[in-house]
């Protein structure tokens, strides 16, 4: 799906709001009011969802179980049904192809909340996620919007979920398929389930001047840098998917000796927060509206750590989506940000997991990924409350796994997941390693109040049980 008509007025509206931040106020009024028109004219769910409401804030929040159990009322597209969503999900080879005629394009999230969704993005949606990455996603100042994404001489390489049709990979897909041959550059796309090693040697192959991938890979490939096992000169590092700790940060810049450029958005809304130049996040006030509230729902002053974000898209007409339940924490930042700009700074705790060093045959070390580890457990096992504690004693290493109340008969889910923890370690050459059931409640962490779903014992033992 691509509209160069609807392209060219995101970017031109983009540029202008990024250069004068009271047409961005404007702007966003006007995107609300027509959001919330489509939603009451053509969604059957928000009709009966929304009780008469005409405001953003008469409009209660509704999640992401209430919006997939009402799949087929949510659109304001009736073509848009579960049947015809799961029929092309089922495709794996349909990755970022157009869907209903290419009119949209259909992705999916993972289930780290619990329950997994599929949004579909329209053309204007897309549009202002592709000018957003564009115009700000490089560290863009007020007086100075980013040139562009794209850029002569630059060759791109992905590394991320595959294998399903995942937000990240679908978009990426999709942008070098509408990205014209003569200004195309080279994209290596490869997958975060690999071994880290092949990983690696494809990386060295590709010899990518920007690397696009989580904090938790490109902090492990960092060490493979460090420790001389991996040769990659990279101009720019692009992060997302994950929370990028300060520790993580100072880390991958000094590996790499490039920028790091990190973004914040959700397979809801792809483009939710941009990074400055200061290393600050910013809210893409234009495009979308999020609202941080305690949990009893109410907004909470800057500077405190809100209990969830109610998010509103105002690109997406065609899957609304006002008021929606994310599960991230964030601190909206007092005052305005050294950088000059105006749109709302803003701190988030979302989701982070910790990278496990398993024994091979020979008992050397494999770096296992937490984001492949759980996308492996997802896909393999159908289950998403789940949590995996590695602890380790001499050279014994057990993975326990533990799962939330709402998991009814958890012993045939350990039975699943133990057998594609197995498969998917056995694809890593992992040894020595075993999994065990454990009927005691996952582990939170205690600042941020969140399920990681891949944790260290070590890790755990400060954030108590």
């Amino acid at each position: 799906p691509f509209d160069a008509t609807l392209w060219l007025r995101a970017w031109h509206e983009t540029w202008l709001a990024t250069l004068w931040p009271g047409i961005a106020k404007s702007q966003r009024a006007c995107r609300l009011a027509a959001l919330i028109d489509a939603a009451l004219r053509d969604s059957p769910l928000y009709r009966q969802h929304a009780r008469g409401a005409r405001v953003l804030e008469d409009f209660e929040p509704i999640g992401k179980a209430e919006l997939m159990q009402h799949f087929d009322d949510w659109a304001t597209d009736r073509r848009i049904t579960r049947v015809a969503a799961q029929e092309f999900l089922s495709r794996p080879d349909c990755v970022g192809d157009g869907w209903l005629g290419g009119d949209y394009l259909l992705w999916t999230s993972s289930g780290t909340s619990g329950v997994p969704g599929w949004f579909v993005q329209d053309a204007q949606s897309l549009a202002a996620y592709d000018v957003i990455d564009a115009l700000r996603l490089r560290g863009a100042s007020p007086t100075q919007p980013s040139l562009g994404m794209w850029s002569l001489g630059q060759r791109f390489a992905f590394v991320g979920a595959s294998g399903g049709h995942f937000a990240g990979v679908t978009s990426l897909t999709r942008l070098a398929r509408i990205v014209p041959p003569a200004w195309r550059p080279p994209i290596t796309l490869l997958s975060v389930q690999q071994p880290l090693v092949q990983v690696a040697r494809e990386l060295e192959a590709a010899r990518p001047t920007v690397l696009i991938t989580y904090p938790s890979a490109a902090d492990a490939l960092a060490g493979m840098l460090r420790e001389g096992t991996l040769t990659l000169a990279l101009r720019e590092l692009w992060l997302g998917g994950e929370q990028l700790s300060a520790a993580q940060r100072a880390r991958v810049g000094a590996a790499f000796g490039c920028p790091v450029r990190n973004n914040y958005g959700a397979s809801e809304c792809f483009s939710i927060a941009w990074e400055c130049v200061h290393g600050t996040l910013h809210l893409n006030d234009d495009w979308v509206i999020a609202e941080p509230v305690d949990a009893q729902g109410r907004p909470v002053a800057p500077g405190e750590l809100s209990h969830a974000v109610w998010l509103t898209n105002l690109a997406n007409r065609t899957q609304p989506l006002i008021r929606y339940r994310l599960e991230d924490r964030m601190r909206l930042l007092p005052g305005r940000c050294a950088c000059g700009s105006a749109f709302t700074a803003v701190e988030v705790s979302g989701r982070s997991s910790d990278v496990l060093r398993l024994p091979d045959a020979h008992h050397r070390p494999v770096t296992v990924l937490p984001l492949a580890l759980a996308t492996a457990i997802e896909e393999d096992a159908g289950v998403t409350r789940f949590q995996v504690i590695h602890r380790q004693k001499q050279d014994a290493h057990t993975l326990e796994v533990r799962f939330e109340d709402v998991v009814r008969d958890r012993r045939a889910a350990f039975r699943r997941c133990r057998t594609a923890i197995d498969r998917y370690l056995a694809t890593q050459r992992v040894a020595y390693t075993h999994c065990t059931f454990s009927n005691a409640a996952p582990r939170r962490d205690l600042p941020s109040g969140k399920l990681r779903r891949v944790v260290t014992e070590a890790a755990t033992q400060a954030t108590g049980s």
